[in-house]
């Protein structure tokens, strides 16, 4: 599945009101899924062809997710007010969406932390600061359930994807080498890593 659209941006070029960011469900799916979909494959030649069924994938997959309603798993959707070129159906566009899920890889260990997955905005709504405000909404995720520790992966080559992240206060901890990597037909991955400051103590009077 895909993690990091490749085409966000970490620049904010417009003033445009700022969508806001709630938890998705299942009447957004279709909406989800084209953005997703969109922000990770084109369709350019014979990718039309493969199109439908990689969106359906997508969708499947997706719909497990919000179907399972896990109290350890989030999917959030940036909406705002439809504008011209946007694909909204229901009185408001997804201007984007991102995962965030609790791991613990091992029960004996201690390091759990929020994975973020998923990130991906509307070509319509980029470059307006929206995969920050989706990133800053999943800190309050790790927040809401208690944990500081939260990762990410991307693809080394994802130049602008890598900025976003640093600009997020996310640093590189891991790389990741594949088969498909050693014989240079596929990027590495990079593992990106962010420690939530405690919240402040309240002050006593």
């Amino acid at each position: 599945m895909v993690q990091a659209d490749p085409n966000i941006s970490p620049l904010s070029a417009s003033a445009a009101p700022q969508p806001h960011v709630r938890p998705a469900n299942l009447r957004d799916l279709d909406r989800l899924t084209d953005v997703l979909t969109a922000s990770f494959y084109d369709r350019d030649g014979w990718r039309l062809w493969v199109y439908p069924f990689i969106r359906l994938g997508i969708y499947e997959d997706l719909k497990q997710r919000l179907k399972a309603q896990s109290p350890r798993y989030a999917c959030l959707a940036a909406v705002a007010t439809p504008t011209a070129g946007s694909t909204a159906t229901h009185g408001e566009a997804i201007a984007g969406t991102v995962e965030a899920s609790l791991r613990q890889p091992w029960p004996w260990q201690g390091d759990r932390h929020v994975y973020i997955s998923n990130l991906a905005v509307d070509q319509t709504f980029r470059r307006q600061g929206i995969a920050i405000t989706l990133l800053r909404s999943c800190e309050q995720v790790a927040q809401r359930w208690g944990i500081r520790e939260l990762q990410l992966h991307v693809m080394e080559d994802n130049l602008a994807a890598r900025a976003l992240y640093r600009k997020a206060g996310f640093s590189v901890v891991q790389t990741e080498d594949s088969p498909a990597s050693w014989l240079g037909l596929q990027a590495r991955r990079l593992m990106m890593h962010k420690t939530l400051q405690p919240p402040p103590h309240p002050t006593k009077p």
